[in-house]
């Protein structure tokens, strides 16, 4: 599990490196802006919110149908991964569409299922 996060994170930061300037006092400074301006956007928010309540959910369900861990933690990080995916895709032809979404369902994904493996 911990393999895989790491996995996301790196591929994620790989993905936005390549857009950022060399590192200076003013390029950090607009770094570290853009950071909290996407802390703080709601449409962000209420991403990483439907896929916590999605992750943390179907990880409970599954654990409590299994009592597998493994298999709970990977199927709610799994299935709010895809619902967020296919939300992305439906925003292509129909709203607005961007990774920073992407990254905002991430982040709620695994903050939901590491919430279910510290409950069991």
């Amino acid at each position: 599990m911990i393999k895989t996060l790491v996995l996301l994170i790196i591929i994620t930061a790989a993905v936005n490196a390549q857009h950022l300037p060399a590192r200076n006092a003013d390029n950090v400074n607009t770094a570290i802006k853009a950071v909290r301006n996407f802390a703080v956007a709601q449409d962000k928010q209420l991403h990483a919110a439907g896929c916590y309540v999605i992750s943390s959910t179907v990880a409970a369900i599954v654990y409590n149908k299994t009592n597998n861990k493994r298999r709970a933690l990977l199927s709610g990080l799994g299935v709010s991964l895809l619902v967020g995916a296919g939300k992305e895709i439906y925003d292509i032809k129909n709203g607005d569409s961007n990774w920073d979404d992407m990254l905002a369902n991430t982040i709620g994904a695994t903050l939901g299922v590491v919430t279910i493996k510290i409950a069991i």
